[in-house]
């Protein structure tokens, strides 16, 4: 199969880190052919999959819907390279890929939602058009599924579940034991989140909690690590002065490698207004780390039961409740809940999996 890949940005971020897996997964597909279109700038993430091998085209346009430019363009390169599938990520890509794919004949089209979407009735038609011109739709989790279908924009049963994939590196971290050195060392507990500073992640409200959590654990030493960039950076660093935390929240900014981060903390934290999925959650899952996470959207599936805590986004008093059962977990408990994580996600969310996943898919909106 000759296989195009569509999306709106290849920068940085979650949707542009599956991209990068998916292609390292096409790398044992040799008699497969993926090509990446992105409608924008190609990227970090762009060079990174254009050094593995792959074709990177980038139209170098705004994406905001509508762009008749980019659908005459996107037309003339399915002309030209007479692929078999494409595969839009993505509201923009979804709107100009799959209206260009269906002009030009693609045999197979494949719209995709990655997030977790609030459509007024207005967007709601546009993409309820949209996803009319695909074979099949993928949400990314069960979730995501079921709120485009109450959102009336797709048919249930033309959308399929594929999660996304999450790189699984064999010892990835240390053993909680060992990473738990620094607590020992340091007298303290550190709790992490990944993620960009936007306000639907939800940083600021854990903030406060954090802060609510220090005064009630005197005899503790807690430090709280955001990793991460974004627009609420400058509004975080000012809460954190506010509540006069600045020596026990850390804003560390984007990092490449969030890794060494999952490895020195004690336990991890998501909790977004909602998440579509959650990488940063199943990144933290591999690490071995006691998790707590939103219970609206993905999260809810990632999180089976006895591998981490749930929590209302809205209820700061919940969260804080889970925060402090983890911090008084004995340590055996949290190693023991750390490695069932670890054993759930390697299990479900390899990037092995997801190629297969993703070939079943085009097979059947083929046949």
């Amino acid at each position: 199969m000759k296989i195009i890949r569509i999306v709106p940005y290849l920068d940085f971020g979650g949707v542009e880190k599956r991209l990068e897996l998916t292609a390292k997964g096409f790398l044992k597909k040799k008699k497969h052919e993926l090509i990446i279109i992105v409608l924008s700038t190609i990227g970090s993430t762009g060079e990174k999959i254009s050094d593995m091998g792959f074709d990177v085209i980038s139209l170098d346009r705004n994406p905001k819907i509508p762009n008749i430019g980019i659908i005459r363009k996107l037309y003339a390169i399915f002309k030209s390279l007479q692929p078999d599938v494409i595969h839009c990520s993505g509201s923009e890509a979804n709107f100009h890929g799959l209206i260009a794919a269906y002009l030009a004949g693609v045999p197979v089209r494949i719209g995709e939602e990655i997030g977790f979407p609030n459509h007024d009735w207005k967007w709601r038609l546009i993409f309820r058009l949209t996803f009319n011109l695909a074979h099949q739709v993928i949400g990314i989790s069960e979730a995501v599924k079921q709120r485009i279908v109450d959102l009336g924009e797709v048919n249930g049963d033309k959308v399929r579940v594929v999660y996304n994939p999450v790189a699984i590196k064999e010892g990835v971290g240390r053993s909680y034991s060992s990473r738990n050195i620094k607590s020992v060392i340091t007298k303290s507990f550190v709790l992490v989140t990944t993620g960009r500073l936007v306000q639907i992640k939800n940083q600021d409200l854990l903030i406060k909690v954090f802060s609510r959590l220090i005064i009630n654990n005197p005899d503790k030493k807690l430090e709280l690590w955001i990793v991460g960039e974004g627009p609420e950076r400058e509004s975080l660093q000012a809460t954190i002065q506010d509540l006069g935390v600045v020596d026990k929240v850390m804003l560390y900014g984007y990092q490449e490698n969030v890794f060494p981060y999952l490895n020195q903390a004690d336990a991890f934290i998501l909790p977004s207004f909602s998440e579509g999925f959650s990488i940063s959650l199943v990144e933290a899952m591999s690490s071995g780390l006691p998790c707590i996470a939103t219970k609206i959207g993905g999260p809810s599936e990632i999180i089976t039961s006895g591998t981490g805590y749930l929590i209302d986004p809205k209820d700061s008093n919940d969260i804080l409740d889970k925060i402090q059962k983890v911090i008084d977990l004995p340590e055996n408990e949290r190693i023991e809940l750390g490695r069932r994580a670890k054993e759930d996600v390697e299990k479900r969310f390899s990037v092995e999996k997801y190629v297969q996943d993703l070939m079943n898919c085009y097979l059947a909106s083929k046949n």
